[in-house]
């Protein structure tokens, strides 16, 4: 039902063009190109999907001012970048949530946010600059312990991840142990059974919705 609401909103407020170019965010990159190919298929209209990290997908929206769709994976980039004039209509089209990201069957008895504070851990965060998860991560941390907390995190990173498809290769290659990343990615066919999640209280990990704006 969603998915046709979806498509009915497209249909009403884009196709008045032959050609149409999305920036989406890489959580809602397999859901978006089913999507963007059932809208191909039904108002002949061709669409090409740019993807990355959010922060990213703005910078080359907002410099190039060409583009229909953005689909940031998190409200938070709609908030930042509202004033600039970019971006118009909105509609909230679903919601993912932060969660703590182990190696398949959790070898390291990993069980909470308070083990990233471990010494034996290898931990990877999202860039916050460029990406949702990482911003996101960062806000979940302070929740749950506050600055000293995040500080004691960032201690065990190893790595920085540009976005979360970037991040989660990193634990398939088991270059890290663990780190928080949005938890409908571990169940993408390519990670699904190659990675085990854990997942964390919505009162430090709140849902977050995913918005999608119309460029005007």
């Amino acid at each position: 039902m969603k998915k046709i609401i979806f498509l009915a909103i497209l249909s009403a407020f884009l196709f008045a063009k032959d050609e149409l170019l999305f920036y989406c965010g890489i959580t809602m990159v397999k859901p978006m190109s089913v999507i963007a190919k059932i809208i191909e298929k039904k108002d002949n209209v061709k669409i090409k999907i740019i993807q990355g990290g959010s922060g990213d997908l703005y910078d080359s929206l907002s410099s190039s001012k060409k583009g229909d769709l953005y689909l940031p994976g998190s409200d938070s980039y709609i908030k930042k970048h509202i004033k600039e004039g970019f971006l118009g209509y909105r509609k909230y089209i679903g919601y993912n949530q932060i969660a703590l990201f182990v190696q398949l069957n959790n070898p390291k008895h990993i069980k909470s946010l308070q083990d990233l504070t471990r010494d034996d851990l290898s931990i990877a965060l999202g860039n916050p600059e460029t990406c949702s998860m990482g911003k996101a991560t960062q806000k979940v941390l302070k929740k749950y312990g506050g600055e000293d907390f995040l500080n004691s995190v960032e201690d065990n990173i190893v790595l920085y991840a540009a976005d979360s498809r970037d991040f989660n290769q990193m634990l398939k290659n088991k270059k890290i142990d663990t780190g928080l990343n949005w938890r409908a990615t571990a169940f993408f066919p390519e990670n699904r059974g190659k990675i085990s999640v854990i997942k964390i209280d919505e009162k430090y990990a709140p849902k977050k919705n995913n918005v999608n704006f119309y460029k005007t």
